[in-house]
């Protein structure tokens, strides 16, 4: 009786051993399955941490025109999404007001020129410049094929039109003097915008000066012509475009949401330069009133060369730029004072 006792006892306790070490298996395998599993979650394939908000606004400065065309296909090809961002992007009216928007907090990030936040810097503006997508300057002066402008002193005893305030007209004497250009000698109309693109369509001036991006190509098929283009990069005057700014305190506060947001715009700018025409045609089912789908393609193609960026991603910023663009404001009287490089632009959010 007592070795059947014995028997029962150390049955009994074999099985609590042995559920004691399933349960301590279970214990063991389980959360760190589970913890695995939640990293892969939360970094996912991006190697970003989580966004910090999802719903976010970009405020371009202008109606659309090609050179926008890649923020679109972010949002049109899920590229946004897929980096778990709802990116609503918004048209503007002008550099100036969209960087007001960022800089109160309206819109979380914005598209300006360099040129716009290097003086709302100055001013006190809470903004930050985040990547800039063209490398080189899309401003140029075309002239008529019968009376070209090849280079700054080819203007003199002829006419060209520019916009009223707008970056040309003001950096517009520095440019010539710096050039050896007698302005004495140049006729220069200063008009509104609509008034500049008819006197050169019409041949009442020589020579206009736009944005290689926008009206070079609508103005050669407008007239029929391959028109003579004078790069301003060409000769000293190199400011970047296409950029982005952020507010300070929004940066602060979300930078994986930031970085997803530009690594999903990197990924938009490989797509659209390498299917051009479906981003065409992309463009024009969401804007057909305002997309001439030949133009846009043609727009793409000048924007493929100015926006050259070499193992980085698109819209880093180089240092030497920046210090070029400074430079020009600063002898332009465009800023009234400079800073050290880094209270302008971070190239933070694009390291991921």
């Amino acid at each position: 009786m007592f070795k059947m006792l014995k028997g029962l006892v150390l049955m009994v306790a074999l099985l609590f051993v042995i559920a004691a070490c399933g349960s301590e298996n279970t214990v063991e395998s389980t959360p760190a399955e589970q913890e695995d599993t939640t990293k892969g979650e939360s970094v996912d394939e991006t190697g970003i941490g989580d966004p910090e908000v999802t719903d976010i606004t970009l405020r371009l400065n202008w109606r659309f025109k090609g050179e926008f065309a890649p923020f679109f296909i972010a949002q049109e090809m899920g590229i946004f999404e897929e980096y778990g961002l709802n990116v609503e992007v918004l048209e503007g009216n002008g550099s100036t007001n969209t960087m007001q928007a960022v800089a109160q907090g309206q819109d979380d990030f914005g598209v300006t020129s360099t040129v716009e936040p290097s003086q709302g810097i100055v001013e006190g503006m809470p903004i930050t410049m985040i990547a800039s997508y063209m490398n080189r300057s899309p401003i140029l002066i075309a002239s008529h094929p019968e009376s070209p402008v090849e280079t700054p002193k080819d203007l003199e005893g002829k006419s060209i039109a520019m916009s009223i305030a707008s970056t040309f007209t003001n950096i517009y004497p520095f440019f010539l003097e710096s050039n050896g250009v007698d302005e004495s000698l140049i006729d220069s109309v200063q008009v509104e915008s609509s008034a500049r693109n008819g006197l050169f369509l019409n041949k009442e001036v020589d020579a206009v000066a736009i944005f290689s991006t926008n009206e070079y190509p609508i103005f050669e098929e407008e007239l029929g012509v391959e028109l003579t283009p004078l790069y301003l990069a060409d000769f000293g005057y190199d400011l970047a475009g296409l950029t982005l700014i952020g507010n300070d305190s929004f940066l602060e506060a979300n930078p994986n949401t930031t970085k997803r947001f530009l690594a999903a715009i990197d990924e938009a700018f490989e797509y659209t330069m390498a299917n051009k025409e479906e981003t065409t045609s992309i463009m024009k089912e969401l804007f057909p009133d305002a997309v001439d789908e030949d133009i846009v393609l043609l727009q793409l193609e000048l924007l493929e060369e100015i926006a050259v960026f070499e193992d980085v991603p698109y819209g880093w910023m180089a240092e030497e730029n920046m210090k070029d663009t400074l430079d020009i404001l600063e002898v332009s009287d465009l800023i009234s004072e400079r800073f050290e490089l880094e209270r302008y632009y971070t190239n933070e959010f694009l390291e991921w």
